[in-house]
């Protein structure tokens, strides 16, 4: 399963930089021969993960678009904690690579919100709303900033006592995500790192 995890966020990566995804691409991204990225992406396409027509652009099913970032955000989360440790960042990558596969669910969580509570000196008992991740839910119990800034977030209906959810972490490029009362609301890390929450 980690080579197929490894091709899946291989593909996810060069999709999120905006590249055409190609077998040409693939196999140097992956330091691997052009005759193994047929290979794998038989396999890939016989398990429902990608969409690809020889010599064509590959690209990934609902399926495989969900485990690649799922992938990718372990692996970062792992980088994340690596630095955390101080091992040297050159060897950060290839020891994430390693952690990745290895990572529970309920470790990357752990980790990342560890990482986030610190780096941001959340107040106790609360995390900044960077710390969640997909899917996870919190409560908004404090916002920190200037006047304007927190009435800012709160006419996005960020307020105490009302309930978020994460859509888009950010452990990816771009704003992050979350729902709140319904709508899907688009905030910058810096922002969101005001945005304190409880979790269960």
């Amino acid at each position: 399963m980690e080579r197929i995890e490894e091709y899946l966020e291989a593909i996810f990566r060069l999709k999120e930089s905006g590249e055409r995804v190609t077998v040409t691409k693939l196999s140097k991204f992956l330091h691997v021969t052009p005759a193994s990225v047929t290979q794998m992406l038989k396999k890939l396409l016989r398990l429902g993960f990608i969409h690809h027509q020889p010599y064509g652009e590959i690209s990934l099913t609902h399926q495989g678009e969900e485990l690649g970032r799922k992938v990718l955000r372990k692996h970062r989360v792992a980088e994340e904690f690596l630095r955390y440790l101080r091992i040297p960042e050159k060897e950060v990558h290839d020891r994430a690579c390693e952690l990745e596969h290895h990572l529970s669910d309920e470790v990357e969580k752990a980790i990342h919100r560890k990482i986030e509570g610190e780096k941001l000196k959340s107040p106790s008992g609360l995390l900044p709303l960077t710390a969640l991740l997909e899917g996870e839910e919190g409560v908004v119990k404090k916002l920190l900033g200037g006047r304007r800034l927190c009435q800012r977030i709160s006419a996005m209906g960020l307020t105490p006592g009302t309930k978020v959810k994460m859509i888009r972490s950010s452990m990816f490029g771009g704003p992050i995500l979350i729902s709140v009362r319904g709508t899907t609301v688009a905030l910058g890390k810096e922002v969101a790192a005001k945005i304190f929450v409880a979790v269960d």
